[in-house]
């Protein structure tokens, strides 16, 4: 057994997952003096949710004995100070305990070298969609699907982070789980995406989807809408209530993702959900009077049947909202593979007309929204009058090489706008250059640049037609980005030939690309043309060569985590 010692402020509380190695007799403690304040005598052997709310500020005594039990994740926190301190991350080691808070935490990410500086990902396990996105007085929230047993995709619950400027982020406790513990049952499920609506006095209601459980990737499983009432300081949820539990005729399987807010033409609430009428994929309306009774309005719209005949499943993450005076329906099309390129699992956009009851979108064109296919389940919001979105940095067929502590990240935020052409624009959020420190990198006479291993940035405007941009690490391929003969491609070293990841861009005049540690985001004629691609292969280039006629400038981008308070890692 190891035996540990800390200390607890009054109502700290810790969280932890758990399993048994062995038999798992004896296997947790914790003691105050002589007297045992919490104990598990026993594990199961799957994973189990275990917590324990400290009393009064006191040292106690760990013990555990590390061949009995395998912590997946841990951490402690005292409710009075989380929302600026966050948690502290808990370690399990075979020599006993290292904490780490705060600043600690994000200096210990940074030791991943494959892990993105700029991007925001989990501190350990696994992360998908972006959820719940909101600002409440002068905070960012941000939750994400979070699997706490495994890098890989598993039961579903809440993650949360918060932060200042979008991107130095402070993690919070776990905010929702599965109703429950799908382990248990050795099934998949749990707390799906879904949104936050935020009330004038910004009070926030979240609305979600509870996959019951299920057995089967493809059918068999069900799906309903819930809605959560949460703590003021967004920490706890206080109270869950489902409110759609029956499925529309016609719809089998996936029903999920609702997007909610208040529609003032009719003077009601209304939610959008992902899902499949009739095996095509489709955006279905609902309306409700207070946002708990909910009546099916009938389908938002329903994609055409080249979609289904090219195995798109359902809609998924459907996003709907008005900006610059229209109404935009973002859309992933779950299993849709393009029949010109063979890339899959595609997000496009619609903009249109809305009624309170019908949408009438202004052409018949979808747009694509990033031709680079590693954007997806887009989320968006409103914050003092900017339209802000986030998205998972992931594609289903490119894995993150293991081993690693962690996986998934999100894209860079970007805020939207509308342009003089119709199209859905997406540019990097103007928090980047303000929080970053951005350091101009002196030109050779061969439009060669050296590189340290930093994010960067880089910007041409002017005659970009005919541009080559490419990156290499010890000689060795990273990236390249063409735009050649009105088109646009992005090649990574890994890229077997089999997919194009290209756009049309006729006669751009202006591209914009940042790169951190294996992620490429092109923005292309202010964000009209986005493309955006994770690379796992020589991820810090040292070297990159520009070949254009058109102006340009490379900046590094280094964040400071030197606003983050220091705690000093605890090891027994």
């Amino acid at each position: 057994m190891l035996h540990i010692a800390l200390n607890l402020s009054a109502n700290a509380r810790i969280e932890l997952w758990a399993r048994a190695r062995g038999n798992g007799i004896d296997s947790f403690c914790i003691q105050c003096g002589s007297e045992t304040v919490y104990h598990i005598p026993a594990l199961p052997s799957y994973f189990d949710f275990f917590h324990y709310n400290h009393r009064e500020a006191s040292e106690v005594t760990l013990s555990w004995d590390p061949m009995q039990i395998e912590v997946s994740f841990a951490y402690s926190y005292d409710p009075a100070t989380v929302a600026t301190q966050g948690i502290t991350l808990w370690e399990f080691v075979s020599e006993g305990l290292i904490l780490r808070t705060g600043r600690a935490i994000h200096v210990w990410m940074a030791e991943d070298l494959m892990r993105p500086k700029l991007h925001f990902s989990p501190p350990r396990m696994w992360m998908n969609d972006p959820n719940g996105l909101c600002k409440i007085s002068n905070t960012w929230h941000l939750f994400y699907q979070f699997h706490p047993n495994s890098v890989d995709w598993g039961p579903m619950y809440w993650g949360h982070a918060i932060s200042q400027d979008l991107f130095h982020w402070t993690h919070q406790p776990v905010f929702l789980h599965p109703e429950q513990n799908l382990a248990r049952l050795d099934a998949t499920g749990g707390a799906f995406s879904g949104t936050a609506l935020c009330s004038p006095n910004q009070q926030v209601t979240f609305y979600y989807t509870e996959r019951h459980p299920a057995y089967d990737h493809f059918k068999g499983y069900r799906e309903v809408q819930k809605r959560a009432q949460a703590s003021r300081d967004l920490v706890r949820v206080t109270n869950i209530e489902t409110v759609i539990s029956t499925r529309p005729p016609g719809v089998e399987h996936d029903f999920r993702d609702p997007k909610v807010w208040w529609e003032e033409q009719v003077g009601q609430y209304r939610m959008i959900v992902g899902a499949s009428l009739f095996d095509d994929p489709a955006v279905l309306l609902y309306g409700s009077p207070d946002g708990k009774d909910w009546d099916y309005l009938g389908p938002l719209y329903v994609a055409p049947t080249h979609f289904r005949e090219n195995k798109a499943r359902s809609v998924e993450c459907p996003d709907f909202f008005q900006l610059d005076g229209r109404w935009v329906l973002v859309m992933g099309f779950l299993g849709y593979a393009e029949p010109e390129t063979g890339r899959r699992h595609l997000l496009y956009a619609l903009i249109g007309e809305f009624d309170g009851h019908h949408f009438r979108p202004t052409g018949s064109s979808l747009q694509l929204l990033d031709f680079g296919t590693d954007f997806y389940a887009m989320q968006s919001f409103e914050a003092d009058g900017r339209r802000i979105a986030h998205a998972w940095l992931f594609n289903w067929e490119t894995r993150k090489p293991g081993p690693s502590q962690y996986s998934g990240e999100l894209a860079l935020p970007r805020e939207l706008q509308i342009d003089e052409q119709g199209r859905l624009c997406m540019l990097p959020v103007i928090e980047l250059a303000q929080t970053a420190a951005l350091i101009s990198q002196s030109e050779a006479d061969s439009g060669t640049y050296g590189l340290p291993d930093t994010p960067f940035a880089i910007s041409l405007s002017g005659k970009i037609e005919g541009t080559t941009i490419s990156a290499t690490q010890a000689g060795k391929p990273s990236f390249k980005i063409i735009i050649q003969g009105g088109q646009i491609s992005i090649v990574l070293s890994q890229d077997d030939g089999k997919k194009k990841y290209i756009a049309r861009a006729m006669d751009p005049k202006d591209l914009t690309v940042v790169h951190d540690r294996g992620i490429i985001e092109v923005f292309v004629d202010r964000g009209a043309i986005c493309g955006t691609r994770r690379n796992y292969t020589n991820v810090k280039p040292d070297e990159i060569r520009i070949d254009s006629s058109a102006d340009r400038n490379l900046s590094l981008i280094e964040l400071n985590y030197l606003s983050f308070e220091t705690n000093a890692p605890m090891a027994g």
